[in-house]
């Protein structure tokens, strides 16, 4: 059974927003010329057009956040109070901390920074948290579990490395924790477009 009509162009928009995204993020790696091992995304605004790369490439990401959370409702999955909310937490997060720059030494407001630390803790928490409020089909796929459990370890590597600096990376913490991030989205999209088979019912015998 292939996927409903009413979910691909919602499918479609969200792998096109995630693709942007991520493009545009290479880019900002490519032309910023700071240490990705080291340097947060965050400072990467610093560079010259870094804010606004750095934010195009967050909303796209929030864009295609929420057209996979209308293509799984219009897909028939029905999703719990909880599912919905942390979606929302998470592309608000992103779109709010790519309109509130963090503040450093070169580019100081302290209150736009603190936006954008809570922003950013919204956003990566609630990414981890949704995999576990997945309806039963979606939850128990394969492939969604590998990357929940990835989403929940980026996140709890990244805090330590916030949090205790000088113990991990902090830079390549935050970028693994992404990652994790978009490939769940990613899987959950590609396990909404290509949904398990029905298994076939068994033949009655008929008596002779």
């Amino acid at each position: 059974m292939g996927i409903s009509e009413r979910a691909r162009p919602w499918l479609l928009a969200a792998n096109v927003a995630i693709g942007w995204g991520l493009f545009t993020a290479f880019i900002l790696h490519v032309v910023s010329g700071r240490n990705p091992v080291s340097d947060t995304l965050s400072s990467y605004a610093l560079a010259d057009g870094g804010v606004g790369l750095l934010g195009a490439s967050m909303i796209a990401i929030a864009v295609g956040s929420v057209a996979l959370l209308a293509a799984l409702k219009a897909a028939g999955h029905r999703l719990s109070r909880t599912t919905q909310v942390l979606f929302w937490a998470w592309s608000t997060g992103l779109v709010a901390a790519a309109f509130f720059p963090a503040s450093y030494p070169e580019r100081f407001d302290p209150v736009s920074g603190q936006i954008h630390e809570y922003a950013c803790a919204i956003a990566f928490l609630s990414l981890a948290a949704l995999g576990w409020t997945l309806p039963a089909g979606l939850r128990i796929h394969p492939a969604v579990v590998r990357l929940t459990l990835l989403t929940l370890g980026g996140v709890l590597l990244f805090g330590v490395s916030y949090l205790v600096p000088g113990v991990l990376p902090v830079g390549l913490s935050q970028r693994l924790a992404l990652a994790a991030d978009v490939g769940l989205l990613i899987t959950i999209a590609r396990v909404v477009a290509v949904p398990a088979p029905v298994p076939a019912k068994p033949r009655e015998r008929v008596s002779s």
